[in-house]
Order: C-alpha cells, then structure tokens, then sequence
C-alpha cells in the first residue's frame, strides 16, 4: 500500500470512529446504542486500538447480543484481550518469589487465593501491584508447582480464560558480599568493625585505600565520594590520590541462602587511623567471570568521635562540634575552613559550646576561593570533615517555605496591574527594606525594564520618594512588543537585583457580551433535573440572540456547607476524591430572540464519600467572530444522610498553651435544617507517631507506626435551634476530636488540631522532631517557650535563624517526653525568625545503638 492510501485509510478510519461516537451519543434506544458501540468497536480493531475496541464491543453486547459481534468480541479478546504474558523468579534476594505478569492491571482489593494454587501449600502468600501478581515466601532450592486457574480477575471488566500450569525452581542464591549502608563516619567509641554481609561465600576478598587530607577536597566534592568503585578506579586512587594500606582475605562461615553478617576489625588490621578519609572494598570469591569488571561495593568511612554540623548565612558560617559518644558539645577542637581550591582560608578552635564561627568574609569567596569543606581534629588522632558542597539539609518537608534571605537590602518591586496594551502606562513602585525589615531612606534606586525578547527598553534612577518608596511611570508606545516584561531594581547595577517583577502586554480582544445565569434550586439533588435560567446581552445594550452555548461541570469536596460557616463535616482522610474532571453538559440550547435561555443539569448518580459535595457549572456564551465568555455557579449537592457539623471556637487549626479547646455541634438534616439529636459521643484523641525498622533487600527501611491515645470522651444533645458545646483544656500536642451518634452506621465527623503552634510539616521520618512554640507572633522582649516532643533522651539544642544565627541555647534531656526552652526575643531580630531545635542522641554501645539526631522547627 502506497503512504497516500496508507493516510488516507487512517483518516477514513478516524473519521469512522468519530462517527460511530456521536451516533452513539445521540442514539435514543439500547439497539442503537448497541450498533453504534459495535461499528465504533470494529473501527478501533482495524486502527489497532485494541483495549478501546474490546471496551466498546463489550459494552454493545450489554445493550443487545449479536452472534457476530459475539464471535468477534471472542476472538478479539483470545488475541488482544487480558491475559498471562510471562512470568520470573527472584531468587537473588533473601526472600525468594515468583510474579506472573498479565496484559492489563489487576482487580484492585480483590481476593485472588482462590485462583493460583501451590502444591503443599493451601493458602500461599500472595502480592499484586498493577499488572504483577507475586507468589511470595518461596525458598531456595526447592521445586514449585503452581497453577493460576481461569476467572482471575482484571481491573477492565474481562476473566483470565484460559487456566495454566508452572513448574518452577528456586536456585540457590549467586555468591556475593555487600555493605550495610553508606554512613561514612565510624564513631571511635564503642566501634565494633564495619559489617560485611555475605551470602553463599566463605572466603571475601578486601581492599582498603586511604586518601590523605591535604588530598581529600577532590574526593568529596567530587563524583567518586560514597559510591562504589569500578576496579579502574580503584588503580587510578592508588597511582594518583592515595596508598592502598591493607589488602586481603576474610573467612566467612557461611549459611546456606542466608545473609551471614561478618565484622571486619578496622583497627586491629589497619592500625592507627591516620587524618583523611578510607575506602574499603568488598568481593565475594566464586563471582561470575561477567561480573568481575562490574563496580565493586565500598565502603567510605573514616573513625571519629567527632560530629559536625555548619549554618550558613549572612553573617558567615557557624559549626558547631559534638561527641558521638556522649553528644555533648566538644570545645578545643581545632575547625579549619578549606576553599574549593584546597586553600585553608581560617582556623578556629571551638568554645565550651562546641561552637565556632568564620566570619561572613571568609564565606562570600568565588571560584576556588569558595568555601567547601571544614575539617577538624584534636590535635592527635581523631579527625573529621564535613561537605560545604554536598546539599544542604532539606527541610521543606518541616515547614520551611518562601524565597531565599536577602544578604543585605532587599525591594519589593510590582506594578499596578498584571496586563496592559500598547500605548498605556505601566507605573511601576518599589519599596526598599533592610534586613530587619526597616525602610531604607535615602537611597536611591535604578529601575531597568526589559522587554520578552530580553532587549532593554528603558533604564532610570529614581531618588528616595519617603520612608524608602520609589515610584517609576513606563508608558508603552504603540509598537511594543506583547509577550512577559521584566523590571528589576538595582543599588548597584554592577551587583545582582535587589527586586524585580513581570507584567504582560498583550493586544487583548475585549468581551462584548454580558450574560446572568440564575438557578432555581438551591442544591443539586442526584438523578433529578436542576433548572436554570440565562439571560445574556451585548454591551451595546442589544440582546444577545441566537447565539450558542456550552456547559462542563465538575465535583469536588465543598468547603463548608450553606449556613454552616466555620463547621467541618465528615472526615478528612476519608477516601472522598478531592476533585474531578469536567464533563459536558449535554444539549445545551441557544438563546431564543431576547437572549433568554432555560436548560436543565443533571447528576445520574450521588458521589462516593462521607464529605460535603458541591459542583461547579461552568457556561460558556460565544458570539459569532468573537471570544467566548464563561460564567460559573456553584451549588452544593444534597448529601444523601444528615451530617454531623463540629465548628472549632478557635481560629486555624491551633490554640496557644493552657488555652482552652471549644467546639460547637450541629446536627444537620439532609435539607440543611438543624435538628435535635440526643446522645451524641464526642472523644478526644492524643495523636502519637513511631518509628520501626526493618530490613528490605540491602538496605534498611522504617515504618511509621500511628498510634492515638483517648484522653476524654463525653456526651452531648444537640438542639434544633442552637449547637451543642464542647469545653476542652488539652496538654501540648496535637489531637483529633472524634463526634458521632451511638448508631454504629451513623455519620462521623473527626477534625485535628494543635495545642502549641506547629511547624506545617509534611515528613513522617524518623528523624522528625515535633517541635511546637507557645504563641503565633512576639513583640521584642517576649518570652518564646518551645516545646520539643522528645522520643529519646540526649543533647537538646535550640537555635533562632534568621538571615543570620541570633540565639542559641543547650540542654539535656533525661528521658523521653516534652522538653521545654524558654528564650527571650532579642531587637535585632527583624520581622520572623526559625526557631530549630536538634535533638543529639549519643552512642549506645551496649546496646550496639549508633548515634542519631532529629531535627523540628518552627516559624513566628
């Protein structure tokens, strides 16, 4: 077939399908709905789309059975339809399994033990993800028989058809060694060697290399730092960078398939560990010959007590030393600060505190000049070093938002409007702060504005206009070009901007009709007609006659319900989609000779969840030759069961330590009226979370586990005319008030809020420290008392940042529970600042415990 009847078969094609769509779409009977879904289906077949052509075959057949649409949906199906594709064994890893991988995603939540069976076993462990159904809890060395029966399900609405038998044999697992992770820092105390995992070896062969510090600014600003090398590498380390200082065997005593986990003794092989950083390997013997040229496991470490931590910021950078053993803050510790360029730029020793800093000089280098590594060491043996380079730790998920601290001045530079035309004026107004967010009076300030291709349109400086206001008018002539501008705002035009802000130009049509479209119910009643009424005009004052209409709407969870402002309905983790896509308003009509217009809007069916629905409608009124216009209503849905309503007597979602918690509670009919409910239970729920770990593959993996603890409970009426009270006087922390009726299938409505306010954070990690403060804002002089929900006793230290480090204060912590800091706002704190508090958990050699840190903060 030549390409132009190939193209003009595809689009003779396409057309057929769109075709067999709209006949369907207007069909008026379930014949022919069932004819048009059959020709739709055939169309799709030719063009190859095979799951939409068994869908709409499928779907004619449920209208009305046809022994050819039959045959073909049959065969269709038996070729291109769901079923098994092929399956594989996992048996490298310590948990043996088999997964058999289909055509299509498997029935969610659906219970699939009845179709696989396992000679032997009567109820084998099973797993499914998508298209993957997993056998799970195999062991090595051992033969399988397993059978997948016809009518296990998919989620496309076809059966598996066609039963199958699998004889399968789990081998024995490939020699090899590892290890346990990628932590480089040993701590002296308590060190037990660096584990080696081992499986079906009894012999691993290991290399250590030592990279001195005067050569480390390389490696660990490089790629090379904590991966695993390639054996060139490792040639390439020894003949340029380093000394290979040990190499050689170790005996395993293996187990069979198991992960043998064996100590390689650093200091009785290596002896005394000199300054710089180590990088030991590991190779099993009997390794294939095909693996040999593979990357080899490593293990980066050096051996220290020493544990660092640096801030940067405006005023320089601060590090801060601790004990790994103990955690306690570790003074006269000489800290060098290293350039990119392997200079030393300065050298302090720390405080009693731990603590020192290199002053803002020091840290504002370029190029090999820029800060990227700090070591220390105290002066004998022990050594450690830390990344300036290497990410910043992320604390997003704690509530840390916004843009950058400015280093210096800093202008809020905007316009009066977000679009002009040509020929307008554009007036453009900036304010200049400093960093304590004062006005800065008496400079002046240069506005550079540029157009979307980047070309310089105008340049002006503007003196101070009060309290550090600059105002700038750009009129626009009337060949601009449209598209984003960009002004900026210099001190310095040879520095970077201090502000800068972005307006469009843009030759817009204007509308030239107006419509009001009104409804006639208040709600939105499932399966019943909702009436509305349009009226449109142009602006001239001419009705808008004859002209066309479109509507689209969409459902998602309301905010609040009608009447009940404030009030929370339901529960919010329940599984209520938070929103959906638009879909067409069938048959819309147009507007008659006055630009009057009545159409109906249906909802077949009342949307899954316990929550508030509501549904936007969205209409559209286009003119001839001219842009549309769009309109929207929202109308909440009647839900199908009365509700129960819990307003909280509090703004947010926060009260302030030893404030009270009211609530009011509403019983609220289908009809949105209040009614009279006796008997309703309300408790309240102390939120707690933990940490478990556990061992995935090679790595390990933790678990949040939550848990709630009732602090009270109670009952309440409700009345027709006025809402129940609940009085509550919680602890700190953070809680969930539950209220609902005796009835086991009644409605529920659960809200959480905070006792002490909060970081808006979103991490569930162990390393998470909930850390809460008193009051929202302070005043200068203010005492702020933070609240840290300790898990584990250790080292407690609390700083203030803002564009610079402002306080900071240590304490220990005996046992688990709520630690409390009291600090006082200083003036010089500007308009916020981060409280971040670090919880330092030492070294628990009995208890083979390496050390640890959370970290918590907060914003005010």
């Amino acid at each position: 077939m030549r390409v132009t009847e190939a193209r003009e078969q595809t689009l003779l094609l396409e057309r057929a399908s769109t075709a067999a769509y709209a006949a369907y779409a207007r069909a008026g009977n379930a014949a022919s709905e069932a004819d048009a879904l059959a020709t739709l289906g055939t169309a799709m077949a030719q063009r190859k789309l095979w799951r939409p052509a068994l869908d709409a075959l499928r779907l004619s057949l449920t209208q009305k059975e046809a022994a050819p649409i039959r045959a073909q949906y049959d065969n269709l199906r038996n070729e291109h339809g769901f079923r098994l594709l092929d399956y594989a064994v996992d048996s490298d890893s310590a948990s043996p399994r088999v997964c058999f991988q289909f055509s299509e995603d498997l029935q969610k939540r659906a219970d699939f033990a009845p179709f696989i069976s396992m000679a032997g076993n009567d109820k084998p462990a099973l797993s499914a993800d998508e298209r993957q159904l997993c056998v799970e809890g195999l062991k090595h060395g051992e033969r399988y028989q397993i059978a997948l029966r016809a009518g296990l399900p998919s989620a496309v609405n076809e059966n598996l058809t066609k039963a199958a038998d699998f004889n399968i044999y789990v081998r024995d697992r490939k020699p090899f060694a590892r290890f346990t992770g990628r932590a480089y820092v040993l701590p002296r105390t308590g060190q037990q060697g660096i584990p080696v995992v081992s499986v079906n070896t009894s012999t691993v062969n290991i290399q250590v290399f030592r990279i001195s510090d005067r050569n480390l600014i390389d490696t660990v600003t490089g790629s090379d730092f904590q991966r695993n090398l390639y054996p060139y590498e490792m040639e390439r380390m020894t003949e340029e960078r380093g000394i290979k200082v040990w190499n050689g065997e170790m005996t395993i005593t293996p187990s069979l398939n198991q992960d043998v986990t064996t100590a390689f003794p650093v200091d009785e092989t290596v002896g005394a560990l000199q300054p710089g950083i180590y990088a030991m390997t590991v190779k099993a013997k009997g390794v294939p010959a095909e693996e040999e040229y593979g990357a080899v496991p490593t293990q980066w470490f050096i051996v220290s007590d020493l544990g660092l931590t640096a801030f940067s910021g405006n005023d320089g950078v601060h590090v801060f030393v601790n004990s790994l053993a103990n955690a306690a803050p570790t003074g006269k510790i000489e800290v060098r600060l290293l350039s990119r360029g392997n200079e030393m730029l300065a050298t302090r020793q720390t405080d009693s505190s731990g603590h020192v800093l290199f002053e803002a000089g020091l840290a504002r280098g370029q190029g090999g000049l820029a800060p990227a590594m700090v070591t220390a060491s105290d002066g004998k043996t022990d050594y450690a070093f830390l990344n300036l380079k290497s990410p910043a730790f992320d604390l997003t998920d704690r509530g840390v938002s916004g843009r950058d601290v400015p280093a210096g001045l800093d202008a809020f530079v905007y316009a009066e409007r977000g679009v002009y035309r040509s020929g307008e004026t554009v007036y453009l107004t900036g304010l200049l702060r400093d960093g304590q967010g004062k006005a800065a009076s008496g400079a002046p300030l240069t506005f550079v504005v540029e157009r979307p291709d980047g070309v310089e349109y105008r340049r002006a400086v503007v003196a101070d206009q009060g309290a550090g206001g600059h105002s700038l008018p750009v009129p626009l002539n009337a060949g601009v070009p449209t598209g984003t501008w960009r002004a900026r705002a210099f001190t310095d035009p040879k520095a970077p901007a201090v502000g800068e802000t972005t307006f469009m130009v843009e030759d817009y049509v204007p509308e030239r009709i107006e419509f009001d479209v009104k409804a006639q119910d208040k709600a939105l009643i499932p399966g019943k007609p909702a009436a509305f009424k349009l009226d449109g005009r142009y602006l001239y004052g001419a009705p808008a006659a004859d002209l066309s209409l479109e509507g689209e709407m969409a459902i998602s969870v309301a905010a609040e319900r009608p009447g009940y402002a404030g009030y929370t309905f339901g529960v919010a983790e329940s599984d209520t989609p938070a929103t959906a896509e638009r879909e067409t308003i069938p048959e819309m009509p147009s507007t008659d000779e006055k630009g009057h217009a009545d159409f109906n809007v249906t909802l077949e069916k009342a949307p899954a969840g316990e929550r508030p629905m509501e549904a936007k409608i969205f209409i559209r009124m286009a003119e001839t030759g001219g842009r549309a216009v769009e309109r929207t209503l929202t109308l909440p849905i009647a839900p199908a069961n009365a509700m129960i309503g819990v307003k909280p007597l509090f703004a947010g979602r926060s009260i302030g330590e030893g404030e009270k918690a009211g609530f009011d509670v509403a019983f609220v009919a289908v009809d949105g009226k209040m009614q009279a409910r006796k008997g309703l239970r309300y408790e309240l729920l102390k939120l707690e979370s933990r940490y478990q770990w556990y061992r995935q593959g090679a790595s390990w993996e933790y678990e949040a586990v939550k848990s709630s603890k009732r602090v009270s409970d109670g009952a309440i009426d409700a009345a027709a005319d006025a809402p129940a009270r609940i009085s509550l006087n919680p602890e700190p922390g953070r809680y969930r008030i539950d209220v609902k009726t005796a009835d086991a299938e009644g409605p529920v409505t659960s809200l959480t809020f905070d006792v002490g306010w909060y970081a808006d954070a979103s991490a569930d990690t162990p390393d998470l420290l909930e850390t809460s403060i008193d009051k929202d804002s302070y005043q200068s002089g203010d005492a702020v008392n933070v609240t840290v929900n300790a898990r584990n006793a250790g080292k407690l230290t609390v700083n203030v940042i803002g564009d610079r480090l402002l306080a900071t204060q240590t304490m220990d912590v005996a046992a688990p529970g709520a630690a409390k800091v009291k600090l006082n706002v200083g003036n010089d704190w500007g308009t916020g600042a981060y409280v971040v508090a670090t919880l330092r958990r030492p070294l628990d050699a009995s208890a083979k415990r390496m050390p640890g840190r959370a970290i918590g903060l907060k914003w005010f």
